[in-house]
């Protein structure tokens, strides 16, 4: 009871402090040349839609507060409409047309690998900063260790999936050993190349399968494994396989583009209905998750980024204004606000925009803290961490740093309410845990 009231104070006062920092009353307007902030995703899409829409009203906020060293930001956002093809060609646009100096790319490899070579052949007639919004695909990071003049302007403000492995003691030996207490897992694989590391290894890096992971070091046998489209799949007679194989949980490493609303519902009413689904990412980790499934979520299990946990200061006031302007807050929506304050960060350091060798360089040095963590980008030239988020070791892959990146697992209850069964400091929670057919009954 005390947490909640405390929870209620906290954001209350930051709701209120938004109040004053942006009244347009408090700063001169901001004037002279705008900086053009652009983003190329598909607006259709409920992972994508959320970035634009934070990151806009980021803009409005700097704006009010009189711009970046006193020039109006204006930010742009074209339909790439998740086609490759489509995505390069507004990209060129922000270049030639609307003279952008920051590009945010949505976070498909595919997408992000050609826009990238785009930005490479126009970059010395239009200069700019190219960031990648939350895909993984190593080569966009390798590339910039083999050819830093070529790539240089180029940022990743995910991790690259060597990254993840420091995820696994959270996932595989808190939750599914400590917290559900499996002996049995089933792996579903979003059939996208950024998951294609995990299934096969990562030999430069001496880094197994996720499945060989599972096995070796937490003792988990693997009955079932299967990469699935991530949109269009019917589940049931998969769920029905893993049924038969009696595995103990289904790990579904999913994205934003997974459509996971449709998995919950078969599975609700599948022969699988009474073992736990942990999905690794996407719009699960919102509370709309629980509309969207018409509360046949209820039971599963997922990274959560709503929720109560302070991880940082910056945490409950951000997830108040969320709540507050009807945006539901993925991970990937953090980090997309944190995006902008990083470019204000950059600029300001590099005394403008007119140098770009300064602005990279700021971009590299630059280090502050947002809702989850703290946002800087990796500086040592190891492929294929360098110019991504920092998070772990690039020497030790499965260590994660502290304070960079925080993990909490929820569970959906009653109600859609969530109950942490992991939490930011990695520790399982098993009491707080519900098998899915005691939340049924």
């Amino acid at each position: 009871m005390k947490r909640w009231l405390k929870l209620g104070i906290v954001v209350l006062a930051a709701v209120s402090l938004v109040g004053m920092v942006f009244s347009p009353t408090a700063f001169g307007q901001p004037k002279g040349k705008p900086i053009v902030i652009g983003y190329v995703g598909n607006v259709a899409s409920p992972g994508t839609k959320p970035c634009m829409d934070i990151q806009k009203y980021a803009v409005e906020e700097i704006n009010k507060a009189g711009g970046i060293l006193g020039r109006p930001v204006e930010y742009v956002v074209l339909d790439g409409k998740g086609d490759t093809s489509l995505s390069v060609e507004a990209s060129r646009r922000l270049l030639m047309e609307n003279k952008a100096t920051f590009i945010s790319i949505e976070g498909r490899s595919e997408i992000c690998l050609a826009a990238q070579e785009n930005s490479a052949a126009l970059y010395k007639e239009y200069p700019h900063i190219l960031v990648f919004n939350g895909p993984m695909a190593s080569e966009l990071t390798a590339r910039i260790v083999d050819d830093y003049g070529k790539y240089k302007f180029c940022f990743r403000d995910w991790d690259p999936e060597p990254a993840h492995y420091a995820w696994l003691e959270n996932i595989m030996g808190g939750l599914f050993k400590k917290v559900i207490k499996a002996k049995k897992v089933a792996f579903l694989w979003e059939d996208l190349a950024w998951t294609i590391m995990w299934r096969r290894g990562i030999d430069y890096l001496k880094l197994p399968t996720w499945e060989e992971v599972a096995k070796q070091k937490y003792g988990l046998e693997v009955v079932y494994s299967k990469p699935v489209k991530a949109r269009g799949t019917m589940y049931l007679p998969i769920l029905q396989e893993i049924a038969n194989q009696k595995a103990d949980v289904v790990w579904y490493v999913s994205s934003w583009f997974s459509d996971t609303e449709v998995l919950a519902k078969m599975w609700a009413d599948s022969p699988a209905q009474k073992i736990p689904i942990y999905l690794y990412g996407g719009v699960a980790q919102t509370h709309d998750f629980w509309r969207m499934t018409g509360g046949k979520a209820l039971g599963m299990i997922t990274g959560f980024y709503e929720g109560d946990i302070p991880y940082t200061e910056k945490t409950l006031p951000f997830i108040a204004l969320g709540k507050k302007l009807g945006i539901p807050l993925q991970i990937h929506v953090h980090i997309a606000y944190a995006d902008i304050y990083h470019f204000k960060a950059a600029i300001e350091k590099a005394g403008g925009t007119d140098d770009m060798e300064k602005l990279i360089k700021a971009m590299e040095e630059v280090e502050s803290v947002y809702s989850l963590g703290k946002m800087k980008y990796q500086t040592q030239r190891i492929k294929p961490f360098f110019h991504s988020r920092v998070m772990c070791d690039p020497n030790n892959p499965y260590h994660m740093y502290p304070g960079y990146y925080l993990l909490a697992i929820a569970q959906f209850q009653k109600d859609g309410k969530i109950a942490w069964v992991v939490d930011e400091n990695g520790k399982a929670l098993p009491k707080n845990y519900i098998p899915p057919d005691k939340l049924r009954k």
